[in-house]
């Protein structure tokens, strides 16, 4: 019987870990964290050169006989401004997708909680109470 189902008249199953839904919900809330860590780094390697990029952004942006350690976050006057302006349009759907990533996961987390909490008090302590000790005690076989 799937675990909503069977939530819904009374009857959870036990698993060892997280329900199918839960583990889903886990699978999402790990790809959204990666993306903004991902996103994070070229944005912080083009906005301030922060490595791994940023040195890389500063070799391709500086203008002529400009050593690239010379530029600075936001200073628009040794630099290429050509290749500043394809840095610009290259680094703007970064940005964007960050943005909506932090959203979408603050929004996945408040969910993830809610239906913690919910679960909880449908099954009395399955949830959240085998976090703290990290063990459950199952009354009988779970699910894989």
């Amino acid at each position: 019987m799937p675990t909503a189902i069977a939530l819904r008249q009374g009857q959870p199953q036990a698993y060892l870990g997280h329900n199918p839904l839960g583990r889903l919900a886990v699978a999402f809330l790990l790809l959204l964290m990666t993306t903004m860590a991902v996103t994070g780094l070229v944005r912080a390697g083009t906005d301030i050169y922060f490595p791994p990029f940023g040195s890389w952004v500063q070799g391709y942006i500086a203008a002529d006989q400009v050593p690239p350690s010379n530029l600075k976050p936001y200073d628009e006057t040794q630099v290429d401004a050509e290749k500043f302006q394809a840095m610009k349009a290259f680094k703007s759907p970064f940005g964007k997708v960050h943005l909506y990533t932090a959203y979408t996961l603050l929004a996945m987390l408040l969910l993830h909680i809610a239906a913690v909490v919910v679960t909880e008090k449908k099954r009395v302590g399955q949830s959240f109470r085998p976090c703290s000790p990290g063990k459950k005690y199952l009354s009988g076989r779970p699910q894989e």
